[in-house]
C-alpha cells in the first residue's frame, strides 16, 4: 500500500478531526451531501422574500391566487488555499517531538508518523483561515481574498460581496460613539448602546429573519459588563431583565449572559480569540464590532480542486481537503500539500446586522 498515493491521503485526513471552529461550525455548516461539488465553481441560490400576505375574500368568489415566489442562482467560484511543509533527510534521522530518546523507529516509520501530523497541521491552518473568512463574510457581507503569487509583492484580490449596490444593507450606523448609562436622582438614564442595539434588532425582524444573539468584540464586552444601568437591572429581582451567567463555549468565546432589549432575551457572546498575522496577535473580530444574528445563517461551501500529480496527469477531486504528496531526489526533500477551495455565503440576504466602531 502507497501511503502517499492521493487517494490513501484523502481518505487519512477525512478521519482527521476539523479543528473547532465557532464562527464556521454555528454559522456557515456544511452539509457533506449538497454543498461539496464536484465542479471548480459553486452554486448559491437566494430565495426572495416578498413578506406577503393573504386577502380577505367573500367565500362566494372564491380563492384568489398569487405568483409563486421566485428565486435567484448565482455562480460563484471559491478562493483557493493551498499549503505545504516540506520534510527532509535531516528531520527524519533525528527524534521527532514526544519520541523516546531510546527510539528504534527508522527513517522510513518516521516518515509515515511525519506525514499524519504535517495533514493535521495543515488542516489546522485551513480550519483557522476558514474561520476568519467567516467573520469577514459576517463583517462586511462579503469578503476580500487576498491570493497571494510566488512573489511577495505581488498578489490578486478577489472581492465576493452578497449584496447589489455600492452600499452594505446589513451595515448600521450608530448615532454616536456608545456612552455609558447615567444615574441622577434616583433615574436611570440608558446609554446610547441600548437603543442602537435594539434599532439592529429591528432591522433584521422586520424583513423576518431571526435575531437571537448578540456577538461582541472582546473590548465591547468589557464595556457593556462595566455598565451602571446593566448592572442594576440584573440585580433587580422584580423583573425579569435577564441574567448573568458567564458560560465558555469555546477556547475563545464565551457567553456573558442574556440581556432584554426592547422585551426581546438575547445572549451576548464575546470573541476575545486571536490568530497570528505576520507575526502579530490579531483578533477574529476587530474591535469596537457588534453583530446581531441567529445560528445557522449561512452555509459553507466547497469547490472542487484540479492538481497535477507525480503521473503528470491532472486529477480533480470534490472534498474539503484534498492532499497531494511530491518528493525531489536532488535535493533530497519530500512535500505534504493540502489545498482547499471553500466559500460561505448567507442562505438569505442580509441575515445579519453589523456595526463597527461603536466605542
Amino acid at each position: 500500500m502507497n501511503i502517499y498515493d492521493t487517494y490513501f491521503m484523502l481518505e487519512a485526513v477525512r478521519e482527521i478531526p476539523l479543528e473547532h471552529t465557532f464562527f464556521k461550525e454555528r454559522y456557515f455548516p456544511t452539509d457533506t451531501a449538497l454543498d461539496i461539488f464536484g465542479t471548480s465553481k459553486v452554486l448559491v441560490d437566494y430565495k426572495e422574500d416578498t413578506q406577503g400576505i393573504a386577502p380577505f375574500v367573500l367565500p362566494r368568489i372564491g380563492a384568489i391566487p398569487v405568483g409563486r415566489d421566485g428565486f435567484s442562482t448565482y455562480e460563484l467560484e471559491p478562493p483557493n488555499i493551498s499549503i505545504s511543509i516540506p520534510l527532509t533527510i535531516d528531520q527524519l534521522n533525528n527524534r521527532g517531538f514526544g519520541e523516546s530518546l531510546l527510539s528504534t523507529k527508522t527513517p522510513a516509520e518516521r516518515a509515515q508518523y511525519f506525514l499524519m501530523n504535517d495533514l493535521a497541521n495543515l488542516s489546522a491552518r485551513i480550519s483557522r483561515t476558514e474561520e476568519i473568512l467567516s467573520v469577514q463574510t459576517m463583517i462586511d457581507n462579503g469578503c476580500v481574498m487576498r491570493h497571494r503569487t510566488d512573489r511577495e509583492d505581488v498578489y490578486e484580490d478577489i472581492e465576493v460581496k452578497f449584496y447589489d449596490g455600492p452600499n452594505n444593507p446589513a451595515l448600521f450606523t450608530p448615532s454616536s460613539t456608545w456612552t455609558h448609562s447615567t444615574y441622577s436622582n434616583g433615574t436611570w438614564t440608558k446609554g446610547s448602546f441600548y437603543n442602537d442595539i435594539c434599532s439592529m434588532i429591528k432591522m433584521l425582524t422586520r424583513k423576518g429573519r431571526p435575531a437571537t444573539e448578540i456577538l461582541v468584540a472582546a473590548d465591547v464586552g468589557d464595556f457593556l459588563m462595566s455598565d451602571g444601568w446593566i448592572l442594576a437591572m440584573l440585580d433587580n429581582r422584580r423583573v425579569e431583565m435577564g441574567h448573568i451567567k458567564p458560560e465558555l463555549l469555546t477556547e475563545y468565546v464565551r457567553e456573558l449572559g442574556v440581556f432584554n432589549f426592547d422585551g426581546r432575551l438575547l445572549p451576548i457572546i464575546v470573541n476575545d480569540g486571536s490568530y497570528q498575522k505576520n507575526g502579530v496577535d490579531t483578533p477574529y473580530i476587530p474591535n469596537g464590532t457588534v453583530i446581531v444574528t441567529a445560528p445557522n445563517v449561512g452555509k459553507g461551501l466547497y469547490g472542487a480542486v484540479t492538481q497535477m500529480e507525480a503521473d503528470g496527469n491532472y486529477h480533480t477531486y470534490a472534498a474539503r481537503r484534498v492532499p497531494m504528496h511530491y518528493f525531489s531526489q536532488r535535493p533530497p526533500v519530500k512535500e505534504t500539500q493540502l489545498t482547499s477551495r471553500p466559500l460561505l455565503v448567507p442562505r438569505r440576504a442580509n441575515p445579519w446586522t453589523v456595526a463597527k466602531n461603536v466605542i
